[in-house]
């Protein structure tokens, strides 16, 4: 393990959620190995007002358990929190709690993964949270920048203009491509975050037309998929996209990525 990381982690303390025993002896014995200290949260606090979370810097979630008599499963109980978390599940299960996985403070992992991944995810998250406001001041200096989503999933919309909103953007949304089309000719964003599957005009037909027409063929242009394939991520390049992003993708992830292109767009 980096010694950044372990120096990072040492003392931290963290909530395990919903493992099994296996699982969770494992991921204390990880945390073993940077000095960190891992505790078990089994229910919610008994008294109102409490939280039963605000001793730790941030938990461990197993998005696969579920509920247990009249306590919620742990994906339910991190997605009422602020708490930093790393969220551990299947492709599916990810996808389902698209909206708590995406959260400014979250990270996601999909099984099978390996303890030390967990802490590597752990030390980004904790990361995102200690830069976050920095971010936002940085944006805010900069002044208001505007992004133009486009994608036909009300989820990804909302999550992703929460994040956006975040860090001081304006949105616009287009929920398919003639709609992307329209807006992005009238009212020029920095930046285009496009889904792939639209109706209409899908996205690659989309990014073709913005980069065939001279009022926006520099837009900058985020390719976003539900899918992990290479070949459409080829197309995506081929045709002109800027960088590709795969759903579910985690908030620290997605404003690297903007804050990247809008530095280059910036510096041409």
């Amino acid at each position: 393990m980096d010694q950044i990381i372990q120096k990072s982690l040492a003392g931290r303390r963290f909530a395990l959620m919903g493992f099994e025993p296996a699982e969770r002896d494992s991921i204390m014995a990880e945390l073993g190995t940077v000095r960190g200290i891992g505790h078990v949260v089994g229910a919610e606090p008994n008294i109102p007002g409490l939280n039963s979370l605000s001793p730790f810097d941030a938990c461990f979630i197993n998005a696969s358990a579920a509920a247990i008599g009249e306590q919620p499963p742990p994906i339910e109980m991190i997605a009422r929190s602020r708490k930093p978390a790393v969220i551990v599940g299947t492709f599916e299960e990810l996808v389902t709690r698209f909206a708590t996985v995406a959260d400014l403070n979250r990270d996601f992992i999909i099984r099978p993964c390996m303890p030390e991944e967990l802490l590597l995810r752990a030390y980004r998250v904790l990361r995102f949270v200690e830069t976050a406001e920095v971010a936002l001041q940085t944006s805010t200096r900069n002044g208001t920048r505007r992004v133009l989503v486009a994608d036909d999933d009300a989820t990804t919309i909302v999550m992703i203009s929460t994040i956006l909103k975040h860090f001081n953007f304006e949105c616009d949304v287009a929920r398919n491509g003639e709609e992307a089309l329209d807006i992005a000719r009238k009212k020029k964003p920095d930046l285009v975050l496009m889904d792939v599957s639209m109706p209409h005009m899908d996205g690659f037909k989309t990014l073709t037309a913005l980069r065939g027409d001279a009022a926006t063929r520099n837009l900058p242009v985020i390719m976003v998929s539900g899918h992990r394939d290479e070949a459409e991520v080829v197309k995506g390049f081929s045709l002109g996209a800027d960088d590709y992003v795969t759903k579910p993708f985690n908030s620290g992830e997605l404003m690297a990525r903007i804050s990247r292109i809008l530095r280059e767009t910036e510096d041409h």
